[in-house]
């Protein structure tokens, strides 16, 4: 990868990086919080069950969310093909599953988590789109 792209997979992984730091400083995003407010809000809803049981374990949540966002940040980071798959696609399941849980409580999580899901997205087809040849024994390039 290079170019744009690579400069908008460093900027994704900066920020994710910086995003799952931040999970350690409830002054700046209280994932207690956020899981109360959407415990309460997905009242009556599917989401429900779910959304109970994040609430009554707040530090699990917000250790593995806090984890998951800066490892997929440093992968995104070190540049290694089969990583960065990796991460975009945990990152687009863990981005939808943000939505679903928060957006009653907080709709406007839409407008970031679509942003960042633009941004796998792009980075997905541009990783798909310009496979590298495998290399073949034997052969020779002229």
């Amino acid at each position: 990868m290079s170019g744009r792209a690579l400069l908008l997979q460093r900027i994704v992984g900066c920020l994710y990086i910086v995003a799952g730091i931040a999970k350690f400083f409830p002054r700046i995003e209280s994932v207690e919080t956020r899981l109360d407010n959407a415990a309460e809000s997905n009242t009556d809803t599917f989401m429900e069950g779910a959304t109970d049981w994040l609430a009554r374990h707040p530090t699990g949540v917000m250790w593995f969310v806090a984890l998951t966002m800066v490892a997929a940040g440093a992968a995104m980071l070190w540049n290694q093909r089969a990583l960065v798959v990796a991460a975009l696609y945990g990152q687009l399941l863990m981005l939808v599953s943000f939505v679903a849980i928060l957006v009653t409580s907080e709709p406007q999580i839409l407008v970031l988590d679509a942003a960042f899901f633009a941004a796998a997205i792009y980075l997905l087809y541009r990783y798909h789109a310009h496979r590298p040849e495998p290399a073949v024994a034997g052969r020779t390039t002229s």
